[in-house]
């Protein structure tokens, strides 16, 4: 129940004022110069009583046009109030599917029942959105044509168009060049000698090389929740592309897949449309496919994997031995070999990092 004070539309007024009267609402309408269908309209509360008919009702009753006009404003008024509380209570039930800690992070405030309003109010700012509501639709990013479950329930929904909505704010504040393809084939081996450095390093370098060839890279924290692993989309009005990627699963070499994968729908990016990258429940379309593909076979040699696997030595010394002569981290090769299933997902896990970043949100 709203704790909001009824007001009446001003066609309630008019209506007891007819009744005092003693007329009917034709004979009423005829005598200040209307038509009985756009008094019975005002009265039932169907149409806004204009200045005109206002005019017409204080020239009758020998009052002011403000008079009716502040009728009119205050009920518009009421209906704003009702329309905000209702809003309110959509914003909370949407604000309650975020994990807390996140908005914490991202926003750099405690979060208390309190305060709770003002935390909403910074969130669609970053989010874009005049409303938390306005992230449960389908439509957010209507050209998306990549791995997205149809049938995704409201919250993941949510939290999947606030994710991405929050890296393209972040993403607005970053200079980079124009696309260039051939540029960033140019910078692909030195992002691969990135691999063998720690976040905090190759994540300014990997910004640098990426905006030279026309990417903007968003590196966020995962948001738990949204199933999603990454996002690419063409930005027309800067002829640049923005790449984002969070570090779901933490696993060094996953977050490497990941970043050449969301290259790969770069340069695959010949249609322009907006990517996303699920983290599960993937589903294997022409994109994503082409995007593995450049991956796996960017990390890797492809030839030269299939002679290592035909060999089947996969004991620690052999996959070492391999990932030199690739010039690529242990890691590396131990995620792919445990990827297609020829060593088990426990193995050797003692050789893989888990990154951990530190993000500078604001």
């Amino acid at each position: 129940m709203s704790n909001i004070r009824y007001v009446p539309h001003p066609g309630e007024y008019i209506k007891d004022e007819i009744l005092e009267l003693g007329m009917n609402q034709n004979e009423f309408a005829i005598r200040i110069g209307t038509t009985g269908k756009t008094l019975s309209k005002i009265i039932n509360g169907e149409a806004n009583l204009t200045f005109e008919i206002a005019t017409k009702l204080a020239d009758f009753f020998g009052t002011s046009v403000n008079m009716w006009m502040n009728l009119q404003t205050a009920y518009l008024e009421y209906l704003r109030n009702l329309e905000i509380e209702k809003q309110e209570k959509e914003e909370l039930r949407i604000f309650s599917y975020f994990d807390k800690e996140y908005l914490k992070n991202i926003l750099n405030m405690e979060i208390t029942k309190d305060n709770r309003k003002e935390i909403i109010l910074e969130l669609k700012k970053l989010f874009m959105v005049s409303n938390l509501s306005c992230l449960n639709s389908k439509d957010l990013f209507a050209f998306c044509r990549t791995s997205v479950i149809k049938d995704i329930d409201e919250k993941q929904l949510v939290l999947r168009n606030a994710w991405i909505s929050f890296a393209m704010y972040k993403s607005r504040n970053i200079h980079c060049e124009e696309y260039n393809e051939k540029t960033l084939y140019k910078y692909i081996p030195k992002i691969k000698e990135l691999m063998s450095e720690k976040p905090e390093i190759f994540i300014p370098k990997l910004k640098e090389y990426l905006s030279l060839s026309g990417i903007k890279l968003v590196v966020l924290p995962y948001l738990k929740g949204s199933n999603i692993s990454g996002v690419t989309r063409w930005l027309p009005n800067e002829n640049a592309i923005m790449i984002a990627i969070n570090d779901s699963g933490k696993d060094a070499d996953k977050i490497w897949f990941n970043i050449f994968h969301e290259l790969g729908h770069a340069i695959q990016n010949k249609k322009r449309h907006i990517t996303i990258s699920l983290e599960k429940d993937k589903i294997n379309d022409e994109d994503e496919i082409q995007a593995n593909n450049f991956a796996r076979n960017t990390l890797i040699n492809e030839k030269e994997y299939i002679d290592f696997i035909n060999n089947k030595k996969f004991n620690i010394n052999d996959i070492e031995l391999f990932a030199k002569k690739q010039n690529i981290p242990l890691f590396i090769v131990i995620g792919r070999l445990q990827n297609d299933g020829y060593i088990n997902w426990n193995e050797y896990t003692e050789f893989k990092p888990k990154y951990k970043m530190n993000f500078q949100i604001n």
